[in-house]
């Protein structure tokens, strides 16, 4: 049997003070909760649990293996990868608002100023550096500007030894470490002995993903780099391209900058870039995000993932320099960062609702209904609201009700009748799960409670977790029953809120 997904870990909620983007310093400072009705109560200063900053609070567990494809999967579901360790934040209680976002060459229909001048200073220096003369000139306006006619050429202009990218696969080398170490501390300010090989193998080397997708020969790797640059792939759309890769930039032979990437079915996702700090001068943060939108369309996939978009985040909202379309997580649908932008300022949480589906503003509502089926987008020209203060606002319609639902699920399981369900007479914003749960009762892009009590009812439930297996330490595995392991029968209840319905439609190995 093949798993298209091994977890070898419970879920995690993770809470913490320390936040790598905001610092716990955002101003105004009651801009660190995700809806206005929160952010009164901070100032109002009357509600002991939001008196202070909010933590940086994400969601994640360990795998073993995981599928390009189911990963491709799960970042639609608003998860990124470090290492094997999938993670995605509480968009409801964490201090930033970290939002997916895609984008590809479609969205740039006139480069910018400022994206011209990337490609005209990179392709400038290197030229000038070879001894060819460069004429200098401005872009002339009505003149279309070709990003992946400019990107191509610059390693086809040029000697190889001058400058050249190349993929190769995500192992270890001394080379490579040596540039992330100079990367963090000089750039990140990371403490010298903090950045250690181990650290570097975790974050960037090693990958969820089967050694078929990661382990290939000399030949693959040298036509890779061949064909894609050659327009073969773009015109083929291979699907036996993927898996991990990193893409080094060199000049004179010195390794400058490496794209850590992911190759999935349908798209390239970026998991991480380094670049050498004495480049500053040269963009390369830019120009690599310009590299890989053309990569993404030269390799025939259909979205760049950049990672998170965090709109009152200088180190993370340049990404909409690039264009594209963030994840409603609720919706689970895309939505142009043109119709997003004035719903999700200043941190905001944001679920959308257009014109078909019309709620009446200031009315609670329960959460709404999360369907696993299909990826879809927002209509570019639908008018759309916002809803999330109606759903998770201090007089929000998720929170009513959910205890009386855990209450019942409890009684249709018997396995979890052990439980105390004194605990769950009350959910509020600042729980954070115990007890039955691990994960908050009512948090955005989870299944919600209500809709998992429907699916025990409608035999759903029972029919996903029969696609669970549990790995006894053996070297053999054994179908859960939900029916003798009430323990093992929470967290895989947490795992299902998590992941959704169509990870559970193929068989999952649990290794706890």
């Amino acid at each position: 049997m093949s798993f298209d997904i091994i977890v070898t870990s419970s879920v995690s909620y993770i809470k913490s003070k320390d936040c790598g983007y905001c610092h716990s310093e955002k101003d105004p400072i009651e801009s660190g909760y995700s809806l206005d009705s929160y952010r009164n109560e901070y100032k109002r200063q009357q509600v002991e649990e939001l008196k202070k900053y909010p933590n940086n609070a994400t969601i994640g567990f360990t795998i073993f293996l995981c599928s390009p494809q189911c990963y491709e999967q799960l970042m639609n579901r608003g998860f990124r990868r470090s290492g094997s360790f999938l993670y995605r934040p509480d968009l409801l209680r964490n201090c930033c608002r970290l939002y997916t976002i895609r984008t590809n060459l479609g969205f740039i229909k006139h480069p910018s100023k400022g994206q011209r001048h990337t490609i005209n200073r990179f392709e400038k220096f290197i030229k000038d550096e070879d001894g060819k003369d460069i004429k200098k000139g401005k872009h002339v306006p009505g003149k279309p500007f070709n990003i992946k006619e400019h990107i191509l050429n610059l390693e086809k202009d040029v000697n190889p030894s001058r400058f050249r990218t190349e993929i190769c696969s995500t192992e270890f080398s001394k080379e490579k470490f040596a540039l992330y170490k100079k990367y963090q501390t000089r750039v990140h300010k990371d403490k010298p002995e903090k950045v250690s090989v181990n650290s570097f193998k975790r974050f960037l080397c090693q990958t969820p993903f089967a050694r078929q997708f990661s382990k290939h020969s000399e030949k693959y790797w040298s036509n890779l780099n061949t064909y894609w640059k050659s327009g073969t792939f773009e015109r083929s759309r291979p699907d036996d391209i993927l898996g991990p890769i990193h893409e080094c930039y060199y000049l004179d032979d010195k390794l400058i900058a490496i794209g850590v990437l992911d190759i999935l079915p349908h798209s390239l996702s970026s998991v991480y870039f380094i670049w050498d700090p004495d480049y500053a001068h040269l963009g390369l943060g830019n120009l690599s995000a310009l590299h890989e939108l053309v990569l993404t369309k030269m390799l025939g996939k259909e979205y760049y993932y950049m990672g998170y978009y965090i709109n009152d985040c200088p180190k993370m909202n340049y990404k909409a320099k690039f264009g594209g379309e963030i994840l409603d997580i609720c919706k689970r649908k895309y939505v142009s960062l043109d119709q997003a932008a004035s719903f999700v300022e200043q941190g905001r949480l944001a679920v959308f609702q257009d014109n078909d589906n019309k709620y009446s503003v200031n009315v609670p509502l329960n959460e709404l209904e999360i369907d696993d089926s299909v990826i879809g987008q927002f209509d570019p020209d639908a008018v759309l609201t916002n809803v999330a203060e109606e759903i998770y606002g201090t007089n929000g319609g998720a929170f009513q009700k959910v205890a009386a639902t855990v209450s019942k699920i409890c009684l249709k399981l018997p396995a979890l009748q052990v439980l105390n369900l004194e605990a769950y007479r009350q959910a509020e914003y600042w729980e954070d799960g115990e007890g039955l749960l691990s994960l908050p009762m009512v948090s955005p892009g989870l299944i919600p409670l209500w809709q998992m009590n429907e699916w025990i009812d409608d035999g759903i439930f029972k029919r996903l977790i029969r696609n669970v297996y549990l790995y006894d330490g053996d070297q053999s595995f054994e179908r859960f029953d939900a029916d003798k392991d009430w323990q093992k029968l929470r967290e895989v209840f947490d795992l299902l809120r998590l992941l959704g319905p169509k990870v559970f439609e193929k068989p999952i190995l649990f290794t706890i």
